[in-house]
């Protein structure tokens, strides 16, 4: 019986561990840094955006747009970019995919440098 608790312990404690790795930071979508002008109204809170597939065979591929778009509408109306965001490729039990978090901004917004 006590030959068994290891194995059954190292199994469990695969199954239940999860990883995620970190793809790219962004400043809308700019591998350069980017200042902006921006009234207090212009620029929301950190949002999240995910989309996550179940890993199995023809399941289908987790898709990096969907996860930007998913987090620029919970942000609410109005907002259409991310500043300051990370991407992430997130790895978890029987699933897998993309998770994207940033700052949104309304680009309207935005001022003319002087």
């Amino acid at each position: 019986m006590k030959k068994f608790i290891l194995p059954v312990c190292v199994i469990a404690a695969f199954i239940m561990s999860s990883c995620s790795q970190r793809i790219i930071d962004f400043t809308v979508i700019s591998s350069k840094n980017v200042t902006l002008r921006l009234p207090d109204d212009g620029k929301g809170k950190k949002v999240e955006g995910k989309d996550m597939v179940f890993c199995a065979p023809y399941c289908g591929m987790p898709n990096l747009k969907q996860a930007v778009d998913r987090a620029i509408e919970s942000a609410g109306p109005g907002f259409d970019a991310l500043i300051d965001g990370v991407v992430f490729n997130k790895m978890e039990l029987f699933t897998s995919g993309y998770v994207v978090t940033g700052t949104p901004i309304k680009t309207g917004k935005l001022k003319a440098s002087e």
